[in-house]
């Protein structure tokens, strides 16, 4: 199979020559190991850990985006959805943190549609294009921060929390709006792929580490019409819908399935998500994606002790032919490199 074939595989639950696996890191991380391995191309990389899925994008040819120096000497970056971030430094990588809200203290529906939205014209859809060209056995998955995300970014969580219980209809129709966006900027990217397109991969984080950041009520009342869009405008297209979703969401993956979703991710080492349990609960009616943990065995564990967890999920979840081997979440700059090794060493063979 080719990496293609193997993942559109795993996304129907049909069995693969092998599990699949995907790559996420931060800059420094991925500098870190082009460094180490003498690589001067990011191919070298995947095909060391062969890695099936490769992501795509549009260029953005919109208005400029303003950058500027605080008095601190921090960049701030204006984002083409008009909120800003100032970008802290650490000594192992940087970050952004939102720091201008611009929907901050909006009241009433007028006042969202007054807004000026991003215009998916903004964009130059022949990048996506140019990828698959360069990676015609790879598995091609596009998709950013979802709806729920950009909302955080556009208006502080807790202001949105307020707007969710006490104008409920002012809050439906920031998603409202942001979904029309979506739908027509991912429709000119399936067109642009020809076809080519794999999975639609919208980013959300609808939990914390101990539970729903809502209620499950609130989910269907708020995200449950715009995911079932989402994931309808995906199959159209002949593509598979992966739902990104950090912390303990176990709460909506029946939500999920019925909304036709294909695959959820991360599986955090959070209550609900454990790899027998899902197997049990889930097996053969959604794909799972990653699960080995970011925060506590990749960073802090031996190679040994990677190697075994990582092998847990393969034997486990990959009995299910619906599974795609990565870590929690994107490789930190707290990951020795010998413990990435671990994860893309082991065994993929598919358990009978």
């Amino acid at each position: 199979m080719t990496s293609k074939e193997r993942v559109r595989a795993v996304m129907q639950r049909q069995r693969p020559d092998r599990i699949p696996a995907a790559f996420e890191a931060v800059g420094t991380v991925t500098g870190r190991l082009m460094k180490e391995y003498g690589f001067t191309e990011y191919d070298q990389l995947l095909e060391k850990y062969q890695i099936d899925i490769v992501g795509a994008g549009p260029r953005y040819i919109g208005p400029e985006l303003p950058v500027r120096i605080d008095e601190k000497g921090r960049e701030i970056r204006r984002s083409f959805w008009g909120y800003e971030q100032t970008v802290h430094v650490t000594e192992l990588d940087s970050y952004p943190v939102t720091t201008y809200f611009p929907l901050s203290g909006v009241e009433t529906v007028e006042e969202v549609d007054a807004y000026h939205w991003p215009d998916p014209d903004w964009f130059d859809y022949s990048a996506i294009g140019e990828t698959i060209a360069k990676h015609p056995d790879k598995a091609i998955i596009i998709g950013h921060e979802g709806p729920f995300q950009i909302v955080t970014y556009l208006i502080s969580m807790e202001e949105f929390f307020i707007l969710m219980v006490e104008e409920p209809e002012v809050a439906k129709r920031i998603l409202d709006r942001m979904v029309e966006f979506e739908l027509e900027y991912y429709r000119r990217c399936f067109e642009a792929g020809g076809g080519k397109i794999d999975v639609l991969r919208p980013h959300d984080d609808y939990g914390t580490q101990i539970s729903m950041l809502f209620s499950v009520e609130m989910w269907r009342e708020f995200f449950k019409e715009n995911t079932k869009k989402l994931v309808g405008l995906a199959h159209s297209y002949g593509a598979f819908y992966q739902q990104h979703s950090c912390g303990a969401v176990e709460h909506v993956i029946e939500d999920l399935i019925e909304c036709g979703v294909d695959a959820l991710e991360p599986l955090q080492k959070v209550k609900g998500l454990e790899a027998d349990h899902l197997l049990q609960k889930y097996g053969g009616r959604i794909t799972f994606h990653g699960g080995i943990d970011t925060q506590d065995i990749l960073p802090h564990g031996t190679p040994e002790e990677v190697a075994a967890e990582t092998d847990r999920f393969l034997r486990t979840l990959g009995r299910t032919n619906g599974y795609i081997l990565m870590a929690s979440q994107g490789f930190e700059g707290d990951v020795p490199t010998a413990n990435i090794e671990a994860v893309y060493a082991a065994d993929r063979s598919v358990p009978v």
